[in-house]
């Protein structure tokens, strides 16, 4: 990102993904225009078509479960453990 942040050239990434740690553990992941949120360690993906669905009002992963699987499966390797931020069954 610091390409972006310079005025440069960004590459395109095929994920972007971020966690928050305030209230527990919640994951989120973009892929193009689809938006993915895990609001608990062992709560299901929401997923929602940004480009239809701005608002986040309707939860898309029953009718596009190819799409939840590919963000699940990114989602094994894309966070790195820490002892700073860990996850614990009670986030």
């Amino acid at each position: 990102m610091m390409n972006a942040l310079l005025g440069g050239k960004q590459r395109n990434h095929e994920f972007l993904y971020w966690e928050f740690h305030e209230r527990g553990f919640f994951q989120a992941v973009r892929m193009g225009d689809w938006k993915a949120v895990r609001k608990a360690l062992d709560s299901p993906l929401e997923l929602y078509d940004l480009k239809n669905d701005l608002g986040e009002q309707n939860d898309a992963a029953v009718k596009h479960p190819e799409v939840v699987k590919k963000i699940e499966d990114y989602l094994k390797t894309a966070r790195t453990e820490s002892e700073l931020w860990p996850i614990t069954k009670g986030n």
